[in-house]
């Protein structure tokens, strides 16, 4: 059985180093997942981050922690967590296509929706994320 957090957060970057800052988290949550054997997807819009995490429970709570006390995030608000009985993104130690501006308000809806929503709502907002990763490994 493996766990998974799916949360979104508005962030509190620097819109000057905003670039910079993601390529730093992207770099460092690679080899960090792979190593703790958790696999996800990431999306920025610009405002706000969506990440989807699988793992093991210790894993993900590790995880977990880390991002609650990361400066970089605000209002970091729980989409669906607990036990789950599958891996989605099997092959990402994180998929991360770059800053998504185009999709910004598509992923904004949807996460509000998620938020608020029913689980068929927080399935379609994690197969947005899994339509944005694109096969293979990272």
């Amino acid at each position: 059985m493996f766990a998974r957090w799916f949360y979104i957060s508005t962030s509190r970057l620097d819109e000057i180093d905003t670039e910079e800052c993601i390529r730093e988290i992207v770099n460092v949550s690679i080899p960090r997942n792979r190593s703790l054997e958790v696999t996800g997807a990431l999306l920025f819009t610009g405002r706000n981050f969506v990440q989807y995490l699988e793992g093991t429970p210790t894993a993900i709570e590790e995880l977990k922690a880390s991002i609650l006390q990361d400066p970089r995030h605000e209002n970091v608000r729980t989409i669906a967590s607990g036990e789950y009985s599958h891996r989605r993104f099997v092959t990402w130690s994180l998929a991360y296509a770059g800053p998504s501006q185009f999709v910004a308000n598509i992923v904004d809806r949807a996460s509000e929706d998620a938020l608020q929503g029913s689980g068929e709502q927080i399935e379609a907002l994690a197969q947005l994320l899994a339509e944005f990763s694109i096969r293979g490994r990272s």
